[in-house]
């Protein structure tokens, strides 16, 4: 890949977590968390740059040990509890252009909470962007949901259950097969063009889907 089809990974993390603190540097399987996705990025063959940005010296300092990784430190404000990933990533982004002088053709935004995303999925992820450049603004990996919206509910402060959307289980349950397949997003990989993120969005408005089987027996 040549200097005009650069792609650069973004792997955001933060030191504070409030589910489970330290998370991203907690050994599995004996390696740190963190570990398993930018072993995966710097395994990819359309990568051209590996980026984690931290608020964290604990963090900074694990994933130096991992060759071809670039370490970067962020203001820990973009860190807070509550503040979305997007800011990091785009301030990343902001930051490395101006350094480097140099805009990529890609971005990928990679989360460390996603240990089995292999290289291949970085790869067909960031393959399907280029092959359907014009026609989507990013893709990202999602995942098959056994939840269909039109099964969710809310509960009230009285605990009645009112039901999100208008569903076809007016008065007893349907067949699953009633419903269309739905999917979520996994967290694992966003692939996006830069104007895009930095036009304020992470996706743009014509997302395309990888579907991702995580816990396929094959991987």
């Amino acid at each position: 890949m040549n200097a005009s089809q650069a792609v650069w990974a973004i792997v955001p993390t933060r030191g504070g977590s409030t589910g489970l603190p330290e998370k991203n540097i907690r050994v599995i399987a004996g390696k740190p968390l963190l570990h398993y996705i930018l072993e995966a990025a710097t395994r990819s063959r359309l990568l051209t740059r590996v980026v984690l940005t931290t608020d964290s010296n604990d963090i900074a300092q694990t994933a130096r040990r991992i060759s071809d990784v670039e370490v970067r430190r962020h203001n820990p404000t973009f860190s807070a509890p509550g503040q979305p990933t997007f800011g990091t990533l785009r301030y990343t982004l902001e930051n490395l252009i101006r350094e480097s002088g140099e805009t990529p053709q890609v971005v990928a935004l990679l989360r460390v909470t996603t240990p089995l995303c292999l290289p291949s999925d970085i790869d067909n992820t960031v393959r399907l962007l280029f092959e359907n450049r014009g026609v989507a603004t990013s893709v990202l990996s999602v995942t098959k949901s056994d939840i269909h919206p039109k099964r969710v509910y809310t509960m009230d402060e009285y605990g009645m259950l009112h039901a999100r959307e208008e569903t076809p289980e007016k008065e007893y349950p349907l067949p699953r097969q009633t419903f269309d397949d739905v999917y979520i997003r996994n967290g694992a990989i966003y692939a996006t063009f830069p104007n895009v993120v930095l036009g304020g969005s992470l996706w743009g408005n014509r997302p395309l889907a990888y579907v991702l089987i995580l816990f396929s027996p094959k991987r």
